[in-house]
């Protein structure tokens, strides 16, 4: 019975039943990354097992190395999915601004396309009647949209610049001119739809935030005509299918 015991435990037999046990708490694990990484040391510790045969049993060895190179694979992506994200001041920045419902690592993937522009004060970002591809967020600065030379509307950061025009290929409806030095993040619409057509999730964020960014805009401009007594300023149309 000891003889029986002692195979069982420090013979070949012995890999097989401690690979099993490996395999069964890798099955019980709730964590992907834990579940590759107990199946990666289960197959190791099998293939000996097959090695030491009298006659060595190459079939299982094969597919438990490729097993195994798979669920190495694997771990890496995985390990490297779940690095912390660290963003610069200026990503920060704009992520708490305007992109604060969107997760950092989705994020970060959005800034590979952007480019960052300063503006110098008096300087025309948007004409009327100009078609904008690209799609433009307010980061820091004072920027404000002139409707027929006159009706003015401050645009915060974080918010849209171009109105519904940068995401609907219409015509501007006002001028977007800096009044003082201004610092935006730009996205080519082409670039950016072309981006989030395989990203389902993203780009319901993303549509969300223009839904957001819309409502804004249509509050200030009846707050503005409220304000301009016997002056009737009729909102400029507006779409919220950003991506559409």
């Amino acid at each position: 019975m000891g003889e029986f015991l002692a195979s069982q435990i420090l013979g070949l037999d012995g890999l097989i039943n401690l690979s099993n046990i490996v395999f069964l708490v890798a099955f019980s694990t709730k964590d992907v990354l834990r579940l590759r990484i107990l199946s990666l040391v289960g197959e190791g510790i099998i293939v000996p097992y097959y090695y030491f045969q009298k006659e060595t049993l190459w079939p299982p060895i094969f597919w438990g190395v490729a097993f195994m190179a798979v669920n190495a694979v694997r771990i890496i992506a995985l390990a490297m999915e779940r690095r912390p994200v660290i963003l610069s001041d200026r990503e920060e920045q704009l992520h708490c601004l305007a992109f604060s419902t969107v997760e950092k690592r989705d994020f970060l993937q959005l800034t590979a396309l952007v480019q960052w522009a300063d503006c110098a004060p008096g300087e025309v970002i948007v004409r009327r009647g100009q078609l904008v591809p690209a799609a433009i967020v307010l980061i820091s600065g004072e920027i404000e949209a002139v409707f027929n030379g006159k009706t003015r509307i401050a645009l915060r950061p974080g918010e849209l610049i171009g109105d519904v025009s940068a995401y609907s290929g219409l015509a501007s409806p006002a001028d977007v001119v800096a009044r003082g030095h201004a610092t935006l993040a730009v996205w080519d619409l082409q670039h950016l739809r072309e981006f989030t057509e395989s990203r389902p999730e993203l780009r319901a964020k993303l549509l969300q935030i223009v839904s957001t960014d819309l409502a804004t805009k249509l509050r200030d401009l009846v707050v503005m005509a409220s304000d301009l007594a016997g002056q009737k300023i009729a909102p400029e149309p507006y779409l919220n299918s950003a991506l559409e």
